[in-house]
């Protein structure tokens, strides 16, 4: 299917890093997801093997990508490499709504998306 809706997909947590409440797609290359964080809301320090773009869609969060660290509002895009330690916090009184894009590696997306029945409606297919 090459549609989607951000707002007909499945929403749910996909990794136990971080408290966003997130829909994806998983192409055979790449994924993207749309992440939703409430105020509060973070993504604990943790890395990856992929590589991996946010754009920011709405709100506001501090951000750190290795030893820099910023905050950041609709319109920025942060760039983070594989294997570099990062971390937000959703500092802002309002939702911190982002895109996020991803190579598909050894380690994402997690076997459990991969497996899960409700997720797997967003997979693109061959």
């Amino acid at each position: 299917m090459p549609f989607y809706n951000w707002d007909e997909m499945t929403k749910k947590n996909l990794v136990a890093a971080t408290d966003s409440i997130a829909s994806i797609i998983i192409g055979e290359n790449i994924t993207l997801n749309r992440s939703v964080n409430q105020p509060g809301d973070e993504a604990r320090p943790h890395t990856h093997g992929c590589e991996q773009l946010i754009n920011v869609v709405s709100g506001t969060a501090w951000f750190r990508v290795g030893d820099e660290e910023k905050t950041v509002t609709v319109g920025d895009i942060v760039h983070i490499p594989a294997g570099t330690l990062h971390h937000f916090k959703n500092k802002g009184d309002e939702e911190f709504v982002y895109l996020s894009f991803k190579n598909i590696s050894e380690d994402w997306p997690p076997k459990s998306i991969l497996e899960d029945k409700e997720l797997n409606q967003s997979k693109l297919n061959k």
